[in-house]
């Protein structure tokens, strides 16, 4: 082909389009999905780029298309199937396709070479000459001895081994008596889930059979409709996904298994190895790029056929994908929130359509949206009702408005702080769950009322405790700890409410014999510190794991006996439509954790709103119940699944500007909202009004045809850009965002 369509890697909507270059002959083995080197621009700047395309004529003049400069990698970092799914994702999610592209491309490690030495093999005697300048007893014979001894080291090794400088070495290589090469150097990835004690497939259960039958009819059928799973915790969801990909394999496929937490990663993994060994690996944000690159490269070169990971696992280089399983469905972290801001289960059904693949979508809890979908038929359903060792947990509601009536001010309720004790005494384990990291969520005056919030957003300090600091859970600004009011001076200023790190503080005090580990943001910053908390827990090196909700969901522990959950209030009180369905996912996740195995379980919810329905539901374990209660207020507020819903986010340190500015467009929408197809919300402050120094404002707007939607939100900021000057403004726009703004 004699020239290259190429995307420039620019976030610009104006050159958001294919530019033609034209392939030099030294450049002629490009190959489509390439990255380029290109001039661009009137000043013929360098930039990268990517072959989306190739052509032979143009209906332009030749004389204006430019050489490609350069090509920086082997390989092609794009197929045919992921530049399609690009091209998908930018109108899917009003993006760039540039930016879809790059969000699919791995975070690109240059292969790292080190200089190889050689004896020339093919230089007339060879060996006679080695020998001659041996006998001489200089520079160049230290370095021909240890060659003749270790043929193709490294020049640094023959420098620190022969205690020589590059001198001797060029005259050799000069003379063409040895030769030297570059030679990629293999990064080392260790792989800390790799076991070579091989599992051996359980004997499903009449459902879990029933789920594998309907998974392999889906892989063996022309029309691959996504399935759903609706498992109970502890149905053994896990197995089903391992005997199906059992299957896969052994006709040639590869699968990629999507969780929604890298702290499931590891306990998941390892399942999977287990049954699979070195044909799985594994990808996460807390890997190296490099790390992540071997693998990336492991997966084009088929050297693996199972990838397990967060969301951007999906775009795994696999050539002969057959499933896509996505762990956990209902968990917000499957929706990105930088851009683009796609969501891993609509783009997974997509890349299985691409590759005639099939999606499998498994949760306890599933989001509102994918079991509307499964009951109206566009997915299909398999149910399991049944645990494996059928017993189930007692859940108890504590309400803690009666605890405070009778006198207890502790964070534990009577019934907890007595389940913990008998279960230290049992030697069972514990798990307290509280959707709150640090010591104290706020630091007060009670002289005066003074809060310490942080000055560049609209948010109030958490104290840590193990810092005696202050900090911004949002740009990470610190504080010192104040011994008197900034405000009026006094000494009764205090931390209020609770976080982990009080609820740690408290167990040490209470039960000072108990062996605790903390799972939280702060405790697992470290290289493998999911990980390694988990593996501690499991082996029983604790009594108590104390987390967020990164410990609520798809843990297994045989020995946990008892699960607390401190405050199951607080997702209840976010302001978002999906708090309710949040707070029944939550709680139903963290209550199975307890009883898996062979000890019995019991939850504790302690809460202040015993009556809501959520809670309600939970306790019960009913989530049919509850998605019928949830289905109604969506069909009567008109929210997903009933709607599309965009949220406009306009962000900048004029807030006076960002107010106008959003009030124009506004009054742009009502003016071509004239058949009344859309329904507005605001303007209005976003729930956290300013982050990081910058103000933050949001129009809401609904309807029942998203495409319609899409192209109006879309047409209405044209007309806002095209008249106004938005200049220091940034405009942030999400469709069915996984959270409110």
């Amino acid at each position: 082909m004699k020239y290259a369509e190429i995307i420039i890697a620019v976030s610009n909507k104006n050159v958001d389009r294919i530019f033609t270059y034209r392939i030099p002959e030294k450049l002629s083995y490009v190959k489509l999905g390439m990255r380029v080197y290109v001039p661009f621009g009137a000043g013929n700047r360098k930039y990268e780029g990517y072959i989306i395309g190739f052509c032979n004529e143009v209906n332009f003049d030749k004389n204006k298309i430019k050489d490609i400069l350069s090509i920086p990698d082997k390989y092609p970092v794009f197929s045919e199937t992921m530049i399609e799914l690009a091209k998908w994702m930018r109108e899917k999610y009003y993006s760039n396709l540039s930016d879809c592209l790059k969000c699919i491309m791995p975070s690109i490690v240059h292969e790292k070479t080190a200089k190889y030495a050689y004896i020339n093999k093919d230089f007339p005697n060879i060996y006679k000459i080695i020998n001659d300048i041996i006998d001489k007893n200089n520079q160049q014979s230290k370095v021909l001895a240890l060659l003749n001894k270790y043929d193709g080291i490294t020049l640094n090794e023959i420098k620190i081994v022969a205690e020589v400088s590059d001198s001797p070495i060029k005259s050799l290589e000069k003379k063409g008596i040895i030769k030297i090469y570059d030679r990629e150097v293999k990064r080392e990835f260790e792989n800390l889930y790799y076991t070579d004690k091989k599992s051996i497939p359980f004997t499903p259960t009449k459902e879990q059979q029933n789920a594998i039958n309907t998974i392999i009819k889906g892989l063996n059928s022309d029309n691959k409709k996504p399935i759903l799973i609706h498992g109970v915790t502890g149905c053994g969801k896990t197995e089903i996904y391992l005997q199906a990909i059992e299957y896969v394999i052994k006709s040639g496929g590869q699968a990629i298994v999507l969780v929604p937490e890298i702290s499931l990663t590891p306990q998941t993994v390892l399942r999977f190895t287990k049954r699979f060994q070195d044909k799985v690996s594994v990808t996460h944000s807390a890997m190296s790029r490099s790390e992540r690159f071997e693998q990336w490269k492991k997966a084009k070169n088929g050297e693996i056929s199972i990838m397990v990971g967060p969301r951007s696992a999906l775009f795994t280089p696999f050539e002969n994908l057959k499933i896509i399983i996505i762990d956990e469905e209902h968990e917000n972290t499957y929706k990105s929130d930088s851009t683009p801001k796609y969501d891993a289960r609509d783009t997974a059904i997509r890349l299985c359509e691409i590759k005639n693949a099939l999606t499998v979508f498994g949760s306890a809890t599933p989001s509102i949206e994918s079991y509307y979908n499964a009951l109206n038929k566009k997915y299909e359903l398999v149910s399991i009702k049944n645990r494996i060792n059928k017993s189930y947990p007692n859940i108890t509601v504590v309400d803690m408005r009666q605890e405070l009536a009778s006198g207890n001010r502790s964070i534990f309720s009577r019934e907890l702080f007595n389940a913990i004790k008998n279960n230290l005494d049992k030697k069972q384990q514990t798990i307290l769950f509280l959707n709150r990291r640090g010591h104290s969520t706020f630091v007060s005056c009670r002289s005066c009322g003074y809060v310490m919030a942080c000055s560049n957003c609209n948010v109030n300090y958490t104290y840590h405790i193990s810092s005696n600091k202050l900090m911004c859970h949002y740009c990470g600004k610190t504080e010192n700890n104040p011994s008197v009011c900034p405000q009026c001076g006094s000494k009764y200023i205090k931390f209020f409410g609770i976080g982990t790190q009080k609820v740690e503080k408290e167990i040490e005090k209470l039960f000072p014999n108990a062996r605790t580990l903390r799972m939280d943001l702060d405790t697992t910053r470290k290289k493998n510190g999911h990980n390694i908390i988990l593996k501690k827990f499991s082996n029983g090196d604790a009594d108590i794991l104390i987390g967020t909700q990164m410990i609520a969901k798809g843990l297994d522990f045989p020995n946990v006996s008892v699960v607390g959950v401190i405050a199951a209030d607080l997702s209840l009180n976010n302001g978002d439509y999906k708090c309710g369905e949040n707070t029944f996912q939550l709680l139903t996740q963290v209550s199975g954790r307890a009883g898996r195995a062979e000890v019995s379980g019991n939850v504790y919810i302690q809460t202040y709103n015993p009556e809501h329905y959520s809670i309600v539901f939970a306790k019960d374990n009913n989530y049919i119940e509850f998605y019928k209660h949830e289905i109604s207020i969506r069909r009567q507020m008109v929210y997903p699944p009933f709607s599309s819903i965009f949220f406009i986010v306009f962000t900048g340190v004029d807030e006076k500007k960002i107010i106008t500015n959003l009030y124009k467009l506004s009054d742009i929408m009502l003016n071509y909202n004239r058949k009344g197809l859309f329904e507005f919300l605001g303007p209005a402050p976003c729930m956290i009004s300013k982050i990081r120094k910058n103000y933050r404002w949001k129009l809401i707007v609904k309807s029942s045809d998203e495409e319609k939607l899409k192209s109006f939100v879309i047409y209405c900021l044209n007309k806002l850009k095209e008249n106004y000057n938005l200049i220091g403004i940034s405009v942030n726009i999400s469709l069915n965002p996984s959270y409110s703004y």
